[in-house]
C-alpha cells in the first residue's frame, strides 16, 4: 500500500512490468482513475508530463536512487507523488507539507530565466540549498532523501 492508500498500487504494478528490462527511460503520469501515461525517452532521461498528482520514470541501469535533476524535476512539478522504477523495486516519494511553496519559488527561476540553462541550475541549487538549511553540493545522491524531508516507502 501507497501510504495508507492503494489508489495507484494497480497502476504501478503495470508500469513496473512495461518498464521491466527496457534500455531506455520511460516516464509519466498516473491519474485519479488509475490510467496512466507513457513516453520513451533515451539512454539516460526521459521527458516527465506534470498533468497529474503523481508522476513517474524508470533507471535502466538498476539504480534506485534519485539523480539531483530527478529531484530538481519532482520539486519544480505540482505532482505530490512521484515514483522511481528500477529492476523490479519501485521506490515512491511524497512531497510533505514542508515542501509548501517550495514549487513556487522555483518555478518562478524557470520562468525569470527562461533560456539560460546554466544560471537555472546555479539558482535552483541555491534555492534547495537555502530551503533545506545544507549545503547539498558535497552530499550523495542517497543522503538527499533524507536531507529533503520526504516521505517514502519501497515497493
Amino acid at each position: 500500500m501507497i501510504f495508507g492508500s492503494c489508489k495507484y498500487e494497480s497502476s504501478l504494478l503495470k508500469i513496473r512490468q512495461l518498464v521491466l528490462n527496457r534500455k531506455i527511460e520511460c516516464s509519466g503520469a498516473i491519474f485519479d482513475d488509475g490510467s496512466f501515461s507513457f513516453l520513451a525517452g533515451d539512454e539516460f532521461s526521459a521527458y516527465v508530463e506534470d498533468k497529474s498528482d503523481f508522476i513517474w520514470h524508470s533507471h535502466p541501469n538498476g539504480n534506485l536512487v534519485f539523480s539531483f535533476d530527478d529531484w530538481l524535476c519532482f520539486f519544480t512539478s505540482k505532482a505530490t507523488y512521484t515514483a522511481l522504477f528500477a529492476d523490479n523495486k519501485i521506490l515512491i516519494i511524497k512531497k510533505t507539507d514542508f515542501h509548501n511553496g517550495l514549487q513556487n519559488k522555483l518555478r518562478d527561476v524557470l520562468h525569470e530565466y527562461k533560456g539560460f540553462p546554466s544560471i537555472i541550475y546555479f539558482k535552483l541549487f541555491s534555492i534547495l540549498s537555502d530551503w533545506f538549511s545544507v549545503n547539498i553540493e558535497n552530499l550523495s545522491p542517497e543522503k538527499l532523501i533524507g536531507i529533503f524531508k520526504v516521505e517514502y516507502q519501497i515497493l
